[in-house]
């Protein structure tokens, strides 16, 4: 059995905006401005035939997005207004790993189910605006872990099959931005 705790620090994704509503009054530019930092919490099951592993863990996290809309008017240029839009959302993550144990050290990669238990949006708020968030989303993760006898210290990066906002719309236009939703985790497990 394995315990596992960590945390994602904050995210600035480069600037890939898109413009939205085009010929219309109300266009506007949408980005990405921020990931919010998150914890997260887990348990699984580890199975070894030396020196390979295979590993199995549910990690609930929560997600939050901050994204950038600033208003254009055709023959004005853009304002300088920015409306910040937040958008959470409450995940398990279900990373399936391999492993390889070289004595002090731990690699790992895997397969990355993820489950979307609920989702809150601001953008909401803005005309035309609608949905289609998946439940299970699918991804890829690999880690390093130095072993300290039970205790595992260890960095991993988890990388999503979708890109960032991939689940929103306005009218018909998609507001998915370039880049691949990405984290780096810190954590600290236990082997029992």
């Amino acid at each position: 059995m394995i315990v596992t705790t960590g945390i994602s620090p904050q995210q600035t994704p480069p600037s890939h905006y898109i413009f939205v509503n085009r010929s219309t009054p109300d266009e506007f530019t949408f980005d990405l401005r921020t990931v919010k930092a998150s914890v997260f919490i887990g348990a699984g099951a580890r199975y070894d035939i030396k020196p390979f592993f295979f590993q199995a863990e549910a990690q609930y996290n929560r997600r939050e997005y901050v994204y950038d809309v600033a208003y254009t008017y055709t023959g004005r240029g853009r304002t300088d207004e920015v409306n910040e839009y937040t958008e959470q959302m409450d995940v398990i993550n279900l990373p399936v790993s391999v492993g390889v144990d070289l004595g002090f050290l731990d690699i790992t990669s895997g397969f990355l189910p993820q489950v979307i238990l609920s989702q809150q949006s601001d953008l909401s708020e803005i005309d035309g605006y609608h949905q289609d968030l998946k439940t299970m989303r699918f991804g890829w993760q690999t880690g390093i872990a130095a072993n300290l006898n039970q205790l595992r210290i260890g960095l991993n990066w988890q990388s999503d099959f979708n890109n960032y906002a991939d689940h929103a719309y306005i009218g018909d236009q998609s507001l998915e931005l370039a880049g691949r939703s990405s984290r780096l985790l810190g954590n600290l497990s236990f082997i029992f």
